[in-house]
């Protein structure tokens, strides 16, 4: 089994092109559109990583993320934003473990992802194949 992401991402380009590159490392992905599907996924799902904007669904990926994290999900939370000045202030976003910065240029996205993915394999025993 492999390990799994959940992709959090308004835009179906990026949505699409995100997954298809996770999946092409070996990553077992859901891709969700807004907060409420992310909930959904996460719960029904369970994957090691979530890599979202916190901005999705106008501010409610990081509300979701907070939600799945007090009901005592155990996951690594990449925050993947255009702006991620806007969150140094944002206290309830340094429940990310890692930020990275949404781009088309999904090479350089893919690599500070898979630095994130890598390291929270090493903290979640349970995020690695069994």
């Amino acid at each position: 089994m492999a390990p799994a992401v959940l992709i959090g991402e308004e835009q179906p380009q990026l949505r699409q092109r995100y997954a298809d590159y996770l999946r092409e490392q070996g990553y077992e992905v859901w891709a969700a559109a807004d907060a409420t599907e992310i909930l959904s996924m996460a719960k029904a799902h369970r994957p090691g990583a979530i890599v979202l904007d916190p901005e999705i669904d106008e501010g409610q990926g990081l509300n979701a993320v907070l939600a799945l994290l007090a009901a005592g999900l155990r996951v690594s939370v990449i925050f993947n934003t255009s702006r991620p000045r806007s969150l140094e202030t944002d206290f309830s976003s340094w429940v990310a473990d890692a930020y990275t910065v949404r781009s088309p240029d999904i090479q350089h996205w893919g690599e500070s992802v898979l630095e994130h993915l890598e390291t929270a394999k090493q903290r979640l025993p349970g995020f690695s194949p069994a």
